[in-house]
């Protein structure tokens, strides 16, 4: 069904704020991700509670709620349309961008229906809600937010994530079923509601943001390391298309200080080429001892990759891969040395290249970072064929690192 009004400005003219529809925009200090509800309250009822109890106080939350006694509908603007100045404002101040929508589906069936252009983000919800129990698909054409112009994707990496309830997924968060304003305001939720939420939210509870102001300045986020060989994995994007000179984004393992450390290096280069080389620095001289470009990756702002550092005895081992892709076999490269071996410190660096001419800051987002490598081990029960995967090592998620500016 089309749309009543072309624009919010039709709609406001016709509507009284406060009366028929609310706004509300909500943005805690430092928040880079946002959670909107643009069909909120009597609209698509449940959405805008959702996208609020995503929110909570770590991201922007915007919703736009219909209040009317009847008749909400007719306060629908489609996502590729939606021009409404606050919510637009907020998003695009975002790095990244849920946004929370509910349609009919068929009858009784809880699910997501899930797109938007963040494809990475996208796999990384699908798979926390799957792990969570809730059923998701790939969302059709005609709710895939994959148009630039949908409000989801207007965010500073110009792709986002939409997430189409329905009805009964919806109904299921109240209740009873009941999706009535009078329910939605009592404040009662079902544990289904809170599950689903900690699973969105899981999502991005495990990332670090670091912010370079300057160029050639290396930031370490550092850990203790519990041995001298260790299997590390992390993701990594950065903001801005690379100008004059590259982003350098690396894992470190058996750091002794800034002069001495081992890296696995990825370099997002001017061509949006990325490579990665296997790194020696021993007493502030740093060496590549092997790598190169990966063929078939590109670098675009806030696309993730996956990187992977193993050290063992004097073998060294990296491999890099875009992030919601299988793993690779194959390492990208292989290398031995002996120079380093105290276990000391791991854990991540972020630096520019000296002929970067970025507008600045340059915001590398570091995620899922993880001691001892992203297998998993698969358990087949034998009485009944139910396999299960479970990872295998210590997701350090961010939680305590030391943080250097050198």
């Amino acid at each position: 069904m089309a749309d009543k009004y072309p624009s919010y400005a039709a709609l406001a003219a016709a509507e009284v704020e406060g009366v028929d529809y609310t706004r509300t925009a909500v943005t805690p200090t430092g928040a880079t991700w946002c959670s909107i509800a643009i069909h909120g309250g009597s609209i698509e009822p449940g959405s805008g509670e959702m996208a609020k109890q995503v929110a909570g106080s770590r991201m922007r939350y915007f919703e736009f709620a219909g209040i009317k006694s009847s008749g909400n509908t007719d306060l629908h603007l489609t996502s590729t349309v939606y021009d409404e100045p606050t919510g637009i404002a907020l998003v695009a101040g975002s790095r990244r961008c849920l946004s929370f929508h509910g349609y009919a589906g068929e009858t009784g069936v809880e699910e997501t229906a899930i797109g938007g252009l963040d494809t990475a983000l996208v796999a990384r919800v699908t798979r926390a809600l799957k792990i969570a129990g809730f059923t998701v698909v790939t969302a059709p054409s005609e709710i895939a937010g994959t148009n630039p112009l949908n409000i989801c994707n207007k965010n500073l990496s110009g792709a986002g994530v939409q997430l189409e309830l329905s009805r009964a997924q919806r109904a299921a968060f109240f209740p009873g079923g009941d999706l009535s304003r009078a329910m939605r305001d009592s404040g009662q939720r079902t544990a289904a509601f809170y599950a689903y939420a900690r699973a969105v939210q899981s999502v991005y509870s495990g990332f670090g943001v670091v912010a370079q102001n300057s160029i050639n300045v290396s930031r370490y986020c550092l850990l203790p390391a519990p041995t001298a060989d260790v299997d590390l994995t992390a993701t990594v994007s950065t903001d801005r298309v690379v100008t004059g000179g590259s982003h350098f984004l690396a894992l470190v393992a058996r750091y002794a200080d800034a002069s001495n450390s081992y890296l696995a290096r990825l370099e997002f280069t001017t061509t949006a080429t990325v490579g990665l080389t296997v790194r020696r620095r021993l007493t502030g001289t740093e060496t590549s001892l092997g790598g190169g470009t990966i063929t078939g990756l590109t670098h675009a702002p806030g696309v993730r990759f996956r990187l992977r550092l193993q050290v063992a005895g004097s073998t060294l081992r990296a491999k890099a891969w875009l992030d919601g892709q299988p793993e690779p076999a194959e390492w990208t490269t292989e290398v031995t040395d002996s120079s380093l071996t105290a276990a000391g410190q791991i854990g991540m660096r972020s630096i520019l290249s000296t002929a970067n001419t970025n507008s600045l800051p340059v915001i590398a987002t570091w995620g899922d970072f993880l001691l001892g490598g992203p297998q998993q081990v698969t358990v087949t029960r034998s009485v009944n064929g139910i396999t299960k995967a479970h990872g295998a090592g210590t997701d350090l998620r961010l939680a305590h690192p030391t943080i250097v500016a050198l």
